[in-house]
């Protein structure tokens, strides 16, 4: 599996790891928070094809803002809402580029990431069969909306052992 990511500022990610360290309140261990927006996943057999199409799409794109506005209550596919997100709008910047991405590949994006269904969202938390929503509460309380900026797309392979996910940096594209 191969995502295209688009990296916030170190700062907003060290913004997003304190709120989500209100966790540690209900007994969830702290872990720093990754601070990507996912616009696609591949899932398909021409990895190479799918960068060099990405490439062609980012060619001359701007560094661009990305508003966070909520912190969110996902459910999960069992319909327990254990998923916490932070949200930032889906600003035309963003946008475009996840759909112009999702359009040249959409038979090789799983099933969140073709345009049709693609959320913009930062991970917080996930535990499965749990439900969040108390948590989710105390992170709403404590979060203010906030910009920040997007300078580079990395593809980051992402490999499972036994339900745990390690990831690899295949390429970084630097937006101008």
């Amino acid at each position: 599996m191969l995502c295209a990511i688009a990296i916030i500022d170190p700062a907003a990610a060290a913004r997003l790891t304190e709120l989500r360290r209100i966790a540690e309140r209900s007994g969830v261990p702290p872990r720093d928070v990754h601070g990507h927006i996912t616009l696609a996943t591949y899932i398909g057999a021409d990895e190479a094809g799918f960068i060099s199409s990405c490439k062609a799409i980012l060619s001359g794109r701007p560094k661009f803002p990305v508003c966070y506005h909520a912190v969110e209550v996902w459910a999960s596919e069992s319909g327990t809402k254990s998923l916490i997100v932070a949200a930032p709008r889906k600003d035309p910047a963003i946008a475009s580029i996840q759909r112009e991405i999702a359009r040249a590949c959409p038979a090789g994006l799983n099933k969140w990431t073709r345009e049709d269904t693609w959320r913009p969202h930062t991970s917080l938390l996930y535990v499965p069969g749990a439900d969040l929503s108390p948590v989710a509460e105390a992170m709403r309380q404590a979060f203010e909306p906030f910009v920040t900026q997007v300078d580079r797309i990395e593809f980051s392979r992402v490999y499972e052992n036994q339900g745990k996910f390690s990831y690899e940096t295949a390429e970084t594209i630097l937006l101008e």
